[in-house]
């Protein structure tokens, strides 16, 4: 069962739950595509938070003839109503997804395991706010790297005991693992 897997269950996330089982999904073949669905996850839930809350009121575009929201993710987390909404410390981990996620589609860097596995566990913490804050019959949940869906058992075994600590060591025993040559391990 995949972290967000939750969400389906949820008509009221409908417009932003796809976005984050695809930036989980994501994450087998592509840390960098992961990244960048991070972001749009991000973006739609955001905007979802923005139309059910009276007490935020959606910015206008600069040039609202734009069909681009590019800077739009900024600007709604910039919103002095939302800032406190939040608070510091979720704020800055949507900023995070936002910057990364920007990188990732303009393929500005390549992104590893752990960095994916954060932007993953950021987005998770937000839409478990969210998910307190708004939704019906709240349960608490905990990101686990182990529940990332992955075709290969061995990686998921990899993935449940790394955390978000000591990925890459674990990642050089898996690739010995994997390559089936016991001598170097």
């Amino acid at each position: 069962m995949a972290n967000f897997s939750f969400l389906e269950d949820k008509t009221e996330y409908r417009s932003f739950s796809k976005e984050c089982l695809d930036a989980e999904v994501a994450f087998e073949n592509s840390f960098d595509s992961c990244i960048g669905l991070v972001r749009k996850a991000v973006e739609a839930a955001v905007k979802w938070v923005y139309s059910i809350d009276k007490n935020l009121t959606l910015p206008q575009k600069k040039n609202p003839a734009d069909k681009k929201d590019d800077g739009f993710l900024f600007v709604l987390l910039s919103e002095e109503n939302f800032k406190r909404l939040v608070g510091k410390n979720l704020l800055g981990e949507l900023h995070h997804c936002r910057m990364e996620g920007n990188k990732a589609i303009h393929n500005e860097k390549r992104f590893t395991q752990e960095e994916a596995i954060k932007s993953l566990k950021y987005l998770f913490d937000f839409v478990q706010w969210l998910d307190r804050r708004y939704g019906k019959n709240f349960t608490p949940r905990t990101f686990d790297p182990g529940e990332i869906p992955v075709k290969d058992p061995t990686w998921k075994k990899i993935l449940k005991g790394a955390g978000l600590v000591a990925v890459g060591v674990i990642g050089t025993l898996a690739a010995v693992l994997l390559s089936g040559d016991k001598d170097k391990s």
